[in-house]
């Protein structure tokens, strides 16, 4: 995990205790009535859409920066909550369609274990949410900021590797996987969260999307590195 010695403390509390207690509270309010059953199924179609969304938004970003050089620093952040939320929504209707029938179970067994699946369903959303937080938002980073040696290459990275390469893989004419397959998509990432912070602080008017906004220059550097 990134550390968050350079950004305002008010964002750092945020991101570790509001967001994680407001996906909690939201999920135990709206989706207690759905039961263990649907909430296992919904916790699947997260997990799922995850990966889909790990093995495609790279391609997809590229895709964005070719066309609107102008979303050069939000491209990976609009490509991955893209495919998540399509992919999410399309597994949440197939799955409504082959499982009709609400399952219920002995009322202990139904309130732990619906109790243990929103739980589950709030850290997988939470997860996804994080790891665009960190690596993919578009949000400013101190430029004097480095990453530690652990925190370059940190396992949760090689096991999605494993995990992009492997059945979603079989959808590729190449089976190799193309998240982070140099290993280096937190320096490359840091690296353009810095080049934004750059990019805000040389403007100094206009609108807070000619803050973030690329140019065509920069994303023909990106395209011949």
């Amino acid at each position: 995990m990134i550390v968050f010695a350079s950004i305002p403390l008010w964002l750092h509390t945020i991101h570790e205790f509001a967001v994680p207690l407001v996906i909690l509270a939201a999920l135990y309010g709206f989706r207690w009535q759905v039961g263990m059953w649907g909430n296992l199924l919904s916790l699947g179609a997260v997990l799922l859409a995850f990966l889909f969304a790990i093995g495609w938004w790279e391609s997809l970003a590229q895709l964005l920066v070719t066309h609107v050089p102008q979303m050069l620093f939000i491209a990976d952040c609009v490509a991955f909550f893209t495919i998540f939320l399509v992919a999410l929504s399309l597994l949440d209707l197939a799955t409504r369609f082959m499982s009709s029938v609400k399952v219920k179970y002995a009322e202990m067994v139904e309130n732990i274990g619906n109790g243990i699946a929103l739980f589950l369903l709030a850290s997988a959303l939470y997860v996804t949410y994080s790891f665009a937080y960190h690596d993919l938002g578009p949000v400013g980073e101190n430029p004097d900021f480095t990453l530690k040696d652990s925190q370059k290459n940190p396992l949760s990275f090689q096991a999605l590797r494993l995990l992009s390469v492997g059945n979603l893989g079989t959808f590729r004419e190449e089976n190799v996987s193309k998240f982070d397959s140099s290993g280096d998509l937190r320096e490359l990432q840091l690296e353009r969260r810095q080049a934004l912070m750059l990019n805000a602080m040389e403007v100094k008017e206009g609108n807070p999307w000619d803050k973030i906004k690329g140019s065509d220059t920069l994303a023909e550097k990106v395209k011949r590195e």
